[in-house]
Order: structure tokens, then sequence, then C-alpha cells
């Protein structure tokens, strides 16, 4: 598969677990966010800032990784609280689930699919096929 589907699988990925983190924090509520609320925030945090990660260092070669990582993390943290105005425990819930939505994707995609270019990970994760290849040699 391309560069460019695998990113937009990506982005898909990450725009429905997001919602669904934003709906399970939420879920207390009586007056849930609304769908184009909600839709609104997502679209803000996922593809754009996915987007941002991915190639605003080649568009502006000298930004430091702490800005093109750093926007779209603190847009992550910060919007949706700000937006649904997050109650501490909603806040409390949210931001370790907003922080383990990468890597969980990345661990799914790794295992299952092979590709292994979502995250960079300090170790390797094996695709199943891969582990089956080496089980039956």
């Amino acid at each position: 598969m391309p560069d460019i589907w695998r990113f937009l699988v990506c982005i898909l990925a990450s725009f429905l677990l997001f919602v669904a983190v934003v709906r399970w924090v939420t879920r207390g509520r009586v007056a849930k966010p609304g769908r184009w609320s909600m839709l609104a925030v997502a679209i803000i945090v996922v593809p754009v800032g996915m987007l941002l990660a991915r190639y605003s260092h080649l568009f502006i070669p000298t930004l430091p990784g702490m800005v093109y990582y750093g926007v779209p993390a603190l847009i992550t943290f910060c919007l949706p609280p700000l937006w649904f105005r997050m109650s501490r425990r909603e806040i409390a819930q949210f931001i370790p689930l907003a922080i383990l939505i990468g890597p969980a994707i990345h661990v799914v995609f790794s295992l299952f699919l092979g590709w292994h270019d979502y995250m960079p990970f300090p170790f390797y994760i094996p695709s199943l096929a891969e582990m089956a290849r080496q089980v039956f040699r």
C-alpha cells in the first residue's frame, strides 16, 4: 500500500479512537458533546496535528522537533478539555488515554499489518506474520 494511503488509514484510526476516548470520558454528562462540536475538535486535533507532525519539518526545516511534535501534542492535551469544559475528573481520564492512543495504534498496526512507521519506538515490534515465519521455519 502506498505511504499516503497508510497515512490516511492511520489518520482515520486515530480520528475514530480520539472520538471514542472523548465520548468515553464525557459519558457521565447529562449534555454530551454535540456531533458538530466533536467533529470540529477531532479534525483540528487529529488530521491537522498529524499533518503538522509529519510534514512541517519539510516545509520549515529550521523548526526544532519540539515545535512540530510539541504543538500537536499541546493541541491534543489542551483543546478538548477547554472546548468541552471538562471537569478535573474528565481531564484526569482524558490525558492518559490521549497519550496512549498513538502507541496503541502503532502496536496494533505493527502486529496485524506489519506497518512499523506510525511512531518511532526504541524497539522493534514484529508483526504476527513475522513471528509465524520464525516459528514455522
